[in-house]
């Protein structure tokens, strides 16, 4: 599985890597990815996860194929 990372999360993992292993939903992602990176458990708490240019949510099943986009919360003006 393809993940990017966005913004604030590029402190925590590379901009662009893969996962390897069962995942089938954003929370076994997150699982995964705090594996990685414990640090990046407040802010992955509060990300929105897309595939193919959709926004998905915990109901949605992931695939090893799948490229996931990982967008942190935004702020500004």
């Amino acid at each position: 599985m393809k993940i990017h990372v966005y913004a604030a999360l590029k402190d925590y993992f590379q901009p662009e890597f893969e996962v390897s292993g069962l995942v089938r939903n954003t929370d076994e992602l997150k699982a995964l990815l705090l594996t990685l990176n414990d640090k990046a458990a407040g802010i992955l708490s509060a990300c929105r996860f897309a595939v193919e240019e959709g926004f998905i949510d915990n109901a949605f099943k992931l695939n090893e194929y799948d490229t996931v986009v990982i967008i942190p919360p935004s702020s500004g003006g």
